[in-house]
This record gives C-alpha cells, structure tokens and sequence, in this order.
C-alpha cells in the first residue's frame, strides 16, 4: 500500500491523546539517556577500579628498544644521535601530505629548520593511539560540550588508549597531532637545555635555542647532536610551555611538503621496496576462464 494511503497514528490506541504519546517517548528518552549514563558511569567506575593509573600515565617509549650508543629518544617523537635530528610521524601519509604537517608540529616547537630532520613513521606501538579518532566514536556532535557527551569521549578516549590503536583516518592527523607533537617538541626543547645546563653550568632561563642548538649568553652554540649523550641520562622535562603564535615559524604558514623532491624524483621508498634476506614474493594466480573458481 502507498504511503499516503496510511493514515498518520494508524496504531495508536484511540484512548490515548497527543500529550500522552509525547509523554511516554520523554519517559523512554529518559530511560535511555540514564541508561547511557549509568553505562557510562560503570566504565569509569571500572577505570577507576583497575585502569585509571595507565589511561593518566604516558605510554612507553617504544624507541629505546633500537637505541645505540650515544643515542637519545627523549620522546616517542624525537631521537637524536650523531647522525642528525629524527621526527616520528606516526599517521600515515597517504598523498594527503600528513608526514610534513607532523613534522612541522614538532620541529615548530623543537626549534629546528625543516631541512636538518628526518622523518621516520616509527615502530608499532600502542604509545602512538589516536586520540582524536575516538572522538568520532560517540553520537555526539564536536560543538557538544555537555557532560553526557564529555564523560563518553573520556571513556572512548580511555578504551582507544587501553587497546593502542595506532590508526589513521577520519582527517584525524592534525586534531590529533596538534598539541600532542608540538608538546613532544617543546619536552624534547627543554631537556635539550637541560642537558646543555649539566654540560655548562649555566641555567636554563638563560639560554636560547635556534635552529638545532642551544644558544649559551656568550653566543656559544651547542648542537642537539652534541648534547644527545648527556640528554639520554637525565629525565625529560616534562613543565614546558608552548610557544606564543608570534613565534610560530610553520603553522599556518605554507610550507613545501618534505617528500615532494623524492616522490616528484622517483627516488621515494615504499613498502614494495622493502626487502629482507631470503624474502620471497608471491602474486596470485588468478583462473583464465571467465567465471571459473
């Protein structure tokens, strides 16, 4: 039968009036909304009970695993050695340009220039969860602030960070990157200057960073590769502030992708050149015969 056919309430009980069918579906979204709440509540309760401590703490920093000698991974972000300054960019790039834009996040607070780094996408590892994605899990709007939609993101926050899921989509690179890579930079920034406090006696606050170094009152200038040594035996510091927008130096401002030369060039890597020793290759074979199994 055609929909204009059916007449408008076609089962609703000829005893109940309007008011009273609204009535109930207040009362059933009232029900749901508690229960949601309480289903809520229990998860938290429950991280609380056995999880609160590793939703609060910092994952582990998976780059100590490969360290060398005088080798410094102050974060998962930033490792240094003799060689030169590595960025991690965990997202992966795929043409939307999402390794430069990590990069520059980090190197915007780290103080260094775009052509003295590295960018390596890192290790798997659960440290690197995607903080933001989680947000696109809950039935909430992103202009919701309420309490209901903000203890749901805590909690989906929680269970993204309980099972590490080291993910990219949902244009989630930069909302996910945009405080957490310039604080990595700004740490890395600061026990840089620790380091370089232990080396030379000269406090902190009394010294500037530039380009890959820490600039000394005099004008003496110590390389972040020269300070990596005694950085990897102190502890990060982890009280930094971020940089005041007059200071930024890439965000915001156009930059050139950092693998544009190479992927323009053909000399860019990707998985299918990766080889290890005695690795075979294998395709599949399809039927000749249309249809065939």
């Amino acid at each position: 039968m055609p929909l204009r056919h059916i007449p408008p309430h076609s089962c609703r009980s000829e005893n109940r009036s309007p008011n009273h069918e609204r009535s109930l579906r207040i009362s059933r979204l009232g029900k749901i909304a508690r229960r949601t709440f309480l289903i809520g509540s229990a998860a938290v309760v429950g991280g609380v009970a056995f999880g609160v401590y590793k939703y609060r703490s910092e994952g582990e920093n998976p780059l100590f695993e490969d360290l060398g000698t005088d080798e410094a991974a102050i974060t998962p972000y930033v490792k240094i050695d003799a060689n030169g300054i590595t960025l991690i960019t965990p997202r992966a790039d795929k043409g939307q340009g999402a390794y430069s834009i990590q990069a520059a996040l980090i190197a915007e607070e780290l103080d260094v220039d775009l052509d003295q780094i590295n960018v390596d996408p890192g290790p798997p590892s659960p440290t690197y969860y995607n903080t933001a994605i989680s947000n696109e899990a809950v039935p909430f709007k992103p202009t919701d602030d309420g309490f209901m939609a903000e203890s749901m993101r805590t909690v989906a926050d929680a269970a993204m960070k309980f099972i590490g899921m080291q993910i990219t989509g949902g244009s989630t690179t930069v909302p996910d990157g945009y405080e957490k890579l310039r604080q990595a930079g700004a740490v890395a920034r600061e026990t840089l200057k620790a380091a370089a406090h232990e080396k030379t006696g000269v406090h902190v606050t009394r010294m500037k960073t530039r380009s890959g170094h820490v600039i000394l009152p005099d004008g003496q200038e110590l390389s972040y590769q020269s300070l990596a040594p005694i950085a990897a035996d102190i502890d990060p510091v982890r009280d930094v502030e971020l940089r005041a927008e007059s200071e930024w130096r890439y965000i915001g401002k156009p930059m050139q992708r950092l693998d544009i030369q190479a992927k323009s060039t053909g000399t860019q890597n990707y998985g299918i050149d990766f080889e290890l020793p005695g690795m075979l290759h294998a395709t599949v074979k399809l039927n000749p015969h249309q249809g065939g199994a």
